[in-house]
């Protein structure tokens, strides 16, 4: 950039404060961005473990009746159930790497790559 005269150099700090500004708001925004995209996915998440919290119940009680129905004893059942769910609970615990943190890992990191790329950045 050349001087050409002194309005030129006035006009450096006022384009400069300009940026600035312009660069606040954008990363207010960036902000806003992702919060709101993380308050949408923990109300979301809310609401879907409600429900599957309730699926569950009311399956597994069905799931005790027609046991108890089957084997003749409504206790053993509801044993029988409690086993049965505290194996999918272990199984899944086994299985956190695999079932969770992966897919987590690689959802973020191709979610990070492509704002990379996006903005014309790479790291």
């Amino acid at each position: 950039m050349t001087l050409n005269n002194e309005g030129d150099a006035n006009k450096v700090p006022q384009e400069t404060e300009e940026i600035i500004t312009l660069l606040q708001q954008y990363l207010k925004l960036e902000a806003i961005d992702k919060v709101s995209v993380a308050a949408t996915f923990l109300i979301v998440g809310g609401v879907i473990l409600i429900f599957g919290i309730s699926a569950v119940h009311f399956l597994s009680t069905g799931l005790v009746k027609s046991l108890s129905a089957w084997i003749g004893d409504e206790t053993t059942a509801y044993y029988l159930m409690g086993g049965i769910l505290l194996l999918i609970i272990i199984v899944f615990y086994l299985m956190r790497k695999t079932l969770v943190e992966g897919p987590v890992v690689r959802s973020i990191s191709q979610s990070m790559l492509k704002e990379e790329e996006e903005d014309g950045t790479e790291e």
